[in-house]
């Protein structure tokens, strides 16, 4: 009886013990995905409600065109041509101001008016050299005529010819510096005198910079205004050495803000650098913006920027079909379908570049890969 009882004991205890266990399974799946099957072999079943209930998703990787980017820093800019340090030539009190920072002018516009000593010593000068220059001229053309019928002396005709020839120079010098100050000559050899002097802008555009009070007391070649065409904003970019082989006009570029790095913009390469500097090892590059974005921006913003070199055509799966370990990744794919359930097998995958939200597959032979719910599938095991 003793053997009896032990014989019938043992397949007893292995039944509980199985049932323990099962019920151990079952009860610490039930704090993830109920039901998930495990094997050595890295293979995991699920059944076909589990997999509908998770929204998962099976397919091939995709064509999808991948752009290789080169990262570059920079600024939004106006253009030489399209932009003004006004300064004056002459110093003088600021007598009027006709526009503040952030109004639009037109090129020959006034943008405020200087009065000086100076300005009208300038004019006197040039009235005097004028007056004069007309004697000059007179002599001159008197001693030529005496020159001429051979009864003036020839050392008189040429004492006479290089004063009306100092002459001339001399006014036509005053007079180079009464237009660089945008003041007629005209009005002076009439017998006028103008009591300022407007300075204006050579650019249509917005004032940027205006540091002027009624007053004050100007300095010669000393910016007093700032004028820009917003509407002829460009980008300069800053770009190591090493990308300069990969760079051609008419690529495109894709910037952002930073404080809008969701949201694109769009310009194209329009100049490359041909010197580098020796301090930071980096070129210029300039961009052309699109023509709807210009009036977005304005002059100095810093801007994070992406120039496209090549775009090619390759197999890509979304990013969470991938599942992420320090050394490689891994895709799991589908290797066997019934009627009830459905098996996985996690595999290597050699992957290229993320871009968008998708990474490239280099494998060409991997397909039927969960494109949809791997990680959380996988991270259950």
């Amino acid at each position: 009886m003793k053997f009896s009882f032990l014989i019938i004991s043992i397949p007893a205890l292995l039944f509980f013990n199985s049932c323990h266990m099962g019920a151990g399974e079952e009860g610490s799946s039930t704090s993830g995905q109920e039901g998930f099957l495990t094997d050595e072999a890295g293979e995991i079943s699920i059944s076909r409600e589990q997999f509908e209930s998770m929204h998962m998703e099976i397919g091939d990787p995709a064509p999808m065109m991948f752009s290789n980017l080169v990262s570059a820093n920079g600024y939004i800019e106006a253009s030489p041509r399209a932009s003004a340090k006004i300064s004056t030539l002459i110093s003088g009190r600021v007598r009027q101001i006709h526009c503040s920072s952030g109004d639009y002018v037109k090129r020959g516009q006034t943008l405020f008016s200087l009065e000086s000593h100076e300005i009208i010593l300038l004019q006197q000068s040039y009235a005097e050299a004028y007056q004069r220059l007309k004697l000059l001229k007179a002599d001159f053309e008197r001693m030529q005529t005496l020159l001429d019928e051979k009864i003036g002396a020839r050392k008189d005709f040429l004492k006479a010819e290089s004063e009306y020839r100092r002459g001339q120079a001399e006014v036509e010098g005053l007079k180079a510096r009464l237009k660089m100050i945008h003041i007629d000559p005209a009005i002076i050899e009439n017998g006028q005198i103008v009591p300022y002097l407007e300075v204006k802008t050579p650019v249509s555009g917005t004032v940027t910079l205006q540091e002027l009070v009624l007053g004050q007391h100007v300095i010669p070649m000393e910016t007093c205004m700032e004028v820009v065409d917003v509407n002829k904003l460009r980008l300069r970019l800053e770009l190591f050495e090493k990308s300069i082989s990969d760079l051609m006009v008419g690529q495109e570029v894709n910037f952002s803000l930073p404080d809008q790095p969701e949201r694109e913009f769009k310009a194209t390469l329009s100049h490359i650098g041909k010197s580098v500097s020796r301090e930071s090892r980096t070129f210029e590059c300039f961009a052309e913006l699109g023509t709807d974005d210009k009036e977005l921006f304005v002059n100095n913003m810093y801007v994070e920027a992406r120039i496209i070199t090549c775009e090619r055509e390759a197999r890509a799966v979304p990013e969470e079909a991938l599942i992420r370990e320090p050394e490689r990744d891994f895709v799991l794919i589908l290797i066997q379908e019934e009627a009830g359930g459905m098996t996985f097998r996690k595999v290597p995958a050699q992957t290229g570049v993320t871009r968008q939200g998708h990474t490239e597959i280099l494998d060409s032979s991997l397909s039927s890969i969960l494109l949809e719910g791997a990680y959380n599938l996988w991270a259950e095991e």
